[in-house]
């Protein structure tokens, strides 16, 4: 895991431009239309009452003992762009640019996600093994009360990162076998908007030197002024 430093100002304008349409979304406004909306898979009432009991220690052990985990989230509550679209054609040029445009200029191939987490917003605690890869979070946060967590194996804890106020970016290695998955989940109790890159191998391993080398670069890229 790494934590970078946003000092590309072109990244950073992209960023800002991306954040700026999302929020421009008239499910901002009306409130019975986004209830209706927001989506919560497999948290139902209790998203609502108590969401961080899905980002506890005990429900990270819990789903570490389930075989059935496959990598992908089973409780969250967030919007995702595409899912605006389809209320809101405001922001149908943004999430196009986000989930295409965006990732090629970076040099990746992939998104993983492009959502919007409303105070309260949460994903809970999953691997992405069924999509593994390179990844980079970019997320903005409106007042920097949430943050992001993954479990350390050598340390045997869980590793809080507190956001800030604005745009961070954080690197991770999701990994297909046990021994590289990378438990992790986040929530927020203000705003936030998230867009991944991924540099994926795992539908070309004998290319995964060179695409660790794309990733070295973007890193580079990302933390230059």
């Amino acid at each position: 895991m790494a934590e970078l430093v946003l000092r590309n100002k072109n990244i950073l304008k992209k960023l800002d431009w991306i954040k700026s349409e999302v929020l421009k979304s008239k499910l901002f406004e009306d409130r019975d239309l986004f209830n209706t909306y927001m989506v919560y898979h497999d948290s139902g009432k209790e998203a609502k009452t108590n969401p961080e009991q899905f980002l506890s220690e005990n429900w990270l052990f819990k789903k570490m003992s389930d075989p059935n985990h496959k990598g992908h989230p089973k409780e969250y509550a967030s919007f995702p762009v595409s899912e605006m679209e389809k209320r809101d054609e405001r922001v149908r040029n943004v999430n196009h640019y986000a989930r295409n445009e965006f990732i090629r200029e970076l040099g990746a191939e992939d998104h993983a996600v492009f959502l919007w987490y409303p105070p309260g917003g949460f994903v809970g605690w999953h691997t992405n093994q069924n999509n593994p890869g390179y990844q980079f979070i970019f997320s903005w946060s409106e007042k920097g009360d949430g943050y992001f967590q993954y479990y350390d194996k050598k340390e045997n804890k869980i590793i809080k990162l507190p956001d800030k106020p604005g745009w961070q970016v954080r690197n991770f290695h999701f990994g297909a076998t046990e021994e590289e998955h990378c438990w992790h989940s986040a929530y927020t109790n203000v705003n936030r908007i998230t867009v991944c890159a991924l540099f994926r191998y795992w539908d070309k391993p004998h290319l995964k030197d060179q695409v660790k080398q794309l990733r070295d670069e973007l890193i580079d890229e990302i933390e230059s002024e």
